[in-house]
């Protein structure tokens, strides 16, 4: 009876004129009526029993993904910034992922050293693959739509800046001191080459968990398209982060010159996560913030859970069914209704 008691309260909230209250529901209920039908046929428009998100993002075709929610400000990005900034895209941008493999190997082919010290072959990759591709790949001016010569050409140099932007059903804000309530924390899980000591040679690519707060976020043009970015101060690996009693714990006032040279993240790649400080302690717990609207179901396989059927347990055989049987009165006539 439940969603017949709620809908009841509808219909008695329309009630205005307490001595017509008949005339008052019926009068709002055809106007909700007429509004929902009319709103079938007028495109742009968001139906009455349509509530938008807070957290969901718009369809535009300038903004390659995600929504700013704060005012925009213009300015002009450092040539050592922008260089970060840009080979940060290209590596991580999947439209780019064969070129990659691609300059690799012709770096092996050109010095055997690279060949045998990944570690080498890693940082040459990094250093020239955005002037190789540029020279890979060719600009057409005729061709504005073709997503891979706009990155491989480059960005501009004047950027856009924003305190506020929404994306994956999250919402992000930039630090800000005077806020008691941050929603600054960021995380993500990146593949890098990992080592036991200063000292070891063999080094092995593993994923890795980062935290940091998030200090400026940027749209990087590309003449035809933006790119949102956001620049983080990251705590420090391994020294910053420990687990203990099955919770991560941050120190975000440790030394954090380790990623002074490669503060950027894509705004696709960010996890909100808050920081909860005890006291004065340096260390904060971190805890992980699901976006808005979503739910974890749980999984689990039927054939796992399913019962177990003893020998001694009454089974309905099909041959005991008797189709005549009949579920109906016959001592009294029934009623139409």
């Amino acid at each position: 009876m439940y969603p017949f008691e709620r809908h009841m309260k509808t219909l008695k909230a329309y009630v205005r004129n307490q001595a017509r209250p008949e005339g008052c529901i019926a009068e709002s209920y055809l106007a909700d009526e007429c509004m929902n039908f009319c709103n079938e046929f007028i495109k742009s428009t968001i139906g009455l029993n349509k509530k938008k998100h807070r957290n969901e993002e718009w369809v535009n075709d300038v903004l390659f993904e995600g929504r700013p929610i704060s005012r925009k400000h213009d300015f002009t990005m450092t040539d050592e910034w922008l260089e970060i900034a840009h080979r940060y895209v290209l590596l991580n941008t999947s439209i780019v992922e064969p070129f990659l493999e691609m300059h690799k190997d012709e770096l092996r082919k050109t010095n055997q050293i690279y060949a045998r010290n990944s570690g080498l072959l890693w940082k040459r990759h990094v250093e020239t693959f955005p002037k190789w591709l540029k020279e890979k790949v060719p600009i057409d001016k005729g061709e504005e739509n073709d997503l891979l010569k706009w990155l491989a050409y480059g960005p501009r140099k004047q950027a856009i800046s924003c305190t506020g932007f929404i994306i994956n059903g999250q919402r992000f804000n930039v630090e800000d001191d005077k806020k008691t309530t941050q929603n600054s924390g960021v995380s993500i899980d990146a593949t890098t080459m990992c080592r036991s000591s200063a000292k070891d040679q063999s080094q092995v690519a593993d994923v890795v968990s980062y935290y940091g707060v998030l200090k400026e976020i940027i749209l990087l043009d590309y003449h035809t398209f933006q790119i949102p970015l956001f620049r983080c101060l990251w705590a420090n690996v391994p020294n910053g982060i420990r687990i203990e009693d099955g919770l991560t714990l941050v120190n975000l006032e440790e030394s954090q010159s380790q990623f002074v040279k490669d503060p950027f993240i894509l705004a696709s790649q960010a996890k909100q996560v808050f920081y909860s400080r005890e006291r004065d302690s340096s260390w904060h717990v971190v805890m992980m913030a699901r976006p808005r609207g979503f739910y974890e179901l749980e999984y689990y396989d039927r054939h796992e859970y399913m019962p177990i059927i003893l020998e001694n347990n009454i089974e309905t055989r099909l041959d005991d069914v008797v189709e005549e049987d009949q579920y109906v009165r016959v001592d009294c006539e029934g009623t139409l209704v």
